[in-house]
């Protein structure tokens, strides 16, 4: 019986072996993403969109959806990224073929971010990719950890008070599970982290190979 058991030890420990060789073996693939070991299905929320429709769990199937999250008075991170994945979405749409790509921004500051201001901020990018959605915070906090992306408002009473927020962008796929989030370049002394273009589109085709698999 000792015998048995030690052999049912040593095969749990080649399989798990094999599956940390393989999933050791994709993330020297990506370049800036990181991939869960397993997908997770991103669990059910309620959000208003800037034209006042809402958004929900449903509306993360049979696409791409890449999720960041901010707020309209942000100086530099929110512009820079929104810009940057707008001009970086023929590229994405191109790899996703007939799947369409969809671009969330996640406004974490409701107090400002009202329908009339998100619905301003997206005529920037003029990318109809693009959504911009909030919520109360009993409904944003729970979706953003679901995520594994962060926020926190510092307790200003002002009205030019600061948001802190995650400079990663996560990645949902067409069955609305989380697969990677692609993280932040290390920022150069004086200027703000941000997701290299160039990266994130190579690893999105890293990642939709790995996936289809």
């Amino acid at each position: 019986m000792q015998k048995f058991w030690l052999g049912v030890v040593a095969l749990l420990a080649v399989v798990v072996l094999g599956f940390t060789y393989q999933l050791l073996q994709q993330q020297q693939q990506l370049q800036t993403a990181y991939r869960l070991p397993e997908p997770r299905v991103v669990k059910a929320f309620q959000l208003m969109d800037a034209e006042n429709k809402p958004v929900d769990v449903q509306q993360l199937y049979h696409q791409w959806t890449f999720v960041f999250v901010g707020y309209t008075s942000c100086p530099d991170i929110c512009p820079m990224t929104m810009a940057m994945l707008s001009g970086a979405y023929p590229e994405l749409q191109k790899l996703a073929g007939k799947q369409p790509v969809q671009i969330w921004f996640v406004s974490v500051d409701p107090k400002r971010d009202t329908q009339t201001q998100l619905h301003s901020y997206m005529e920037y990018f003029a990318n109809p990719a693009i959504r911009a959605m909030t919520a109360s915070h009993d409904q944003l906090y729970p979706f953003v950890r679901d995520i594994d992306l962060m926020y926190a408002i510092a307790n200003d009473t002002s009205d030019d008070y600061r948001v802190d927020h995650s400079a990663s962008i996560a990645l949902i796929d067409a069955q609305g599970r989380l697969i990677a989030s692609f993280k932040p370049d290390k920022a150069a002394a004086g200027m703000p982290p941000l997701v290299s273009r160039e990266k994130l589109v190579a690893d999105f085709a890293v990642l939709m190979q790995q996936v289809t698999q």
